[in-house]
C-alpha cells in the first residue's frame, strides 16, 4: 500500500499505516514521518534523497491510494508515476478517494477507481480486516 495525500494529512496517514501493519499489510513508504523539507531549496540533499526513495517504492506497490485534495502538488507526481507502473503491468491497483476526486483529468484514467470513502477501499480490496477499530481510523478523514 502507499497513501499519497496532503502533508496537512500527516496524522492520518500515520495512523492508516499503523493499522495497516497491525493487520499483517504494509505501507511501503510511510512519509507521514517525515519532518517538513520546506524550503525544498534549502534541504536539496535530503529533498532530493526523499524524493527518490518515494520513486523507487511507488514501483513496488499493490494499491496506491490517493486522498483527494482541492489543491496539492507531489500526490500527483505520485500518481504520475504509479499510472505508468500500472502502464507496465496492469496489476497496481489506483485508488482516489474523497470529494475532490474528479478535479483533474488524469483522475479519470482508465486505471483509476474514484471512490467517495477510504473505507470503500477496504471494503473492496481486505474486507476481512475491517472491523469497530478500523472503522474509527477509516472515517477520521471524511
Amino acid at each position: 500500500w502507499y497513501f499519497a495525500s496532503r502533508m496537512r494529512n500527516r496524522e492520518f496517514i500515520s495512523k492508516i499505516a499503523s493499522f495497516l501493519r497491525s493487520q499483517n499489510h504494509s505501507a511501503v513508504y510511510d512519509w507521514s514521518k517525515l519532518d517538513s523539507l520546506k524550503p525544498y531549496h534549502k534541504n536539496s540533499d535530503k529533498s532530493s534523497l526523499v524524493a527518490n526513495e518515494i520513486s523507487n517504492a511507488l514501483i513496488d506497490i499493490d494499491i496506491f491510494v490517493l486522498i483527494s485534495d482541492e489543491s496539492g502538488t507531489d500526490m500527483f507526481i505520485e500518481l504520475g508515476i504509479v499510472i505508468g507502473r500500472w502502464l507496465q503491468d496492469k496489476k497496481t491497483k489506483i485508488y482516489i478517494v474523497g470529494k475532490f476526486n474528479n478535479r483533474s483529468l488524469m483522475h479519470f484514467h482508465p486505471a483509476i477507481k474514484r471512490l467517495d470513502k477510504l473505507s470503500d477501499v477496504f471494503s473492496l480490496e481486505c474486507p476481512e480486516i475491517l472491523n469497530k477499530d478500523s472503522a474509527a481510523i477509516l472515517t477520521s478523514l471524511d
